[in-house]
């Protein structure tokens, strides 16, 4: 009996496989694997809490969409803002570094309270608009 010359079914089904899975990650499936871990409407009370820290950040100044604050470890100015990627970052006062908070940030509002206490309303992707009071005096508790 002569063989014949040729792929066979399951040789078939694993190129498919493979050329598929390729294709996935050219497409970019990033975006719909991720989805659920970014719209988790608690990460933004993570973002306060770093905030927080005790001792740690002073508000030094509070635009609409802009906060200066001055890390009193580091002894420098930071600047927290969201880039084009709707991303809310944390960089240095001349926009270098990059330390990334949180994630589709579509609209963002600073507005200082009082004397180191800052309201918070943050729009993200999704997610109805959120507020708090986020207190920036830098204070250690005793």
């Amino acid at each position: 009996m002569k063989r014949r010359a040729g792929f066979t079914l399951i040789e078939t089904v694993v190129a498919l496989a493979i050329a598929a899975g390729m294709f996935l990650l050219v497409a970019g499936t990033e975006r719909a694997f991720l989805r659920p871990i970014r719209r988790d409407p608690v990460a933004w009370y993570q973002v306060v809490q770093l905030l927080e820290q005790p001792g740690r950040y002073r508000m030094t100044a509070a635009d609409d969409d802009v906060l200066l604050i001055y890390d009193q470890q580091e002894l420098k100015a930071l600047k927290l803002s969201v880039d084009r990627k709707r991303t809310l970052k944390l960089t240095n006062a001349q926009r270098q570094g990059y330390y990334p908070l949180l994630r589709d940030v579509t609209a963002i509002h600073w507005q200082a309270v009082k004397l180191g206490v800052v309201a918070l309303k943050i729009k993200r992707e999704g997610l109805p608009w959120q507020e708090t009071l986020v207190d920036l005096r830098g204070i250690k508790a005793s």
